[in-house]
């Protein structure tokens, strides 16, 4: 089984609102737990937030601005950031919607992974966070706020495909480097099966196949179900996957959620498609990470 790319560079997205303490603060555990390189913290300012540009004091006001900025932010990351890493703070004034930016910025530079914060309360459905996660090409973890700083438990869908592999490498790995336990919901595609699907005969038949794939799929890991706990509930089959999945995760009390995305999670064609747009769309309190398996990304 191919390695992933290591996770050594970290994107934080900022926003100047109160939840960029918490984004610093999981930001700062997460580049020491993992041992990543650098952490670059991403701040776009609209230009339609900023006085007339015809403005022959627009200049000033801009190198002003940024400075400004730059040196707020830099107060609270030296606050937080105790062990030696490479940081850097970058703010642009754009006249590009911001989500447009950030996309941009992952395509071009060398990201590994992009933290982005979800307020409670928020609208899921919007614009921003639906198009970052579609299109941007690097791999993503939505913060909630007041996340617990800590990786003791993690939990990984897997549907047994390509998407779901990587996922499951990239849990593997943040669990190896804490000692933390993981853990596997499996989702299973009901669309695919014949009604009713929770017969007790089905859900025994059922059973044996999944897990006999989830002994193959442990196996390119060189993994047992002795090592690695399945869990899957199909006998409810008037809730989504993704609500299933987050309830595990809730119920499990886990620090963190991995998904595998099919490509772009605008295109919800895909089982995994639909859950990573469903679950990003859901008020959260743990960190979940997005793997995106796009064929252009570097």
């Amino acid at each position: 089984m191919s390695k992933i790319k290591n996770l050594n560079t970290l994107m934080v997205c900022l926003d100047l609102t109160e939840i960029d303490r918490y984004l610093i603060e999981y930001a700062s555990y997460l580049s020491q737990t993992l041992e990543m390189d650098k952490v670059i913290f991403f701040h776009a300012i609209q230009a339609y937030d900023l006085p007339d540009k015809s403005s022959k004091k627009f200049p000033d006001l801009e190198t002003d601005l940024s400075t400004k900025i730059k040196a707020e932010i830099n107060s609270v990351v030296s606050s937080h950031f105790k062990r030696k890493v490479n940081t850097d703070v970058i703010t642009r004034i754009e006249d590009e919607d911001a989500a447009n930016v950030i996309i941009d910025f992952t395509r071009k530079e060398d990201v590994d992974l992009a933290l982005i914060g979800q307020k409670y309360g928020e609208d899921r459905s919007g614009h921003y966070g639906h198009k970052i996660a579609a299109e941007a090409l690097t791999d993503l973890m939505f913060i909630p706020e007041e996340p617990d700083l800590k990786l003791d438990k993690v939990l990984c869908a897997v549907d047994f495909s390509r998407d779901s592999e990587k996922a499951f490498r990239r849990a593997l790995d943040i669990a190896q480097s804490k000692n933390s336990t993981i853990i596997c919901h499996y989702l299973y595609d009901s669309s695919k099966s014949y009604f009713p699907a929770t017969t007790i005969r089905t859900k025994g038949v059922l059973d044996k196949k999944v897990h006999k794939r989830f002994r193959k799929f442990l196996k390119k890991f060189d993994l047992t179900p002795d090592d690695i706990e399945l869990r899957m509930r199909v006998n409810e089959e008037f809730k989504s996957q993704a609500e299933k999945l987050y309830e595990e995760a809730r119920s499990l009390e886990v620090d963190l959620l991995v998904v595998g995305a099919k490509g772009k999670t605008s295109v919800v064609t895909s089982l995994l498609g639909n859950v990573t747009e469903s679950l990003r769309r859901m008020e959260k309190q743990m960190p979940v990470m997005i793997m995106k398996n796009v064929k252009t990304r570097k």
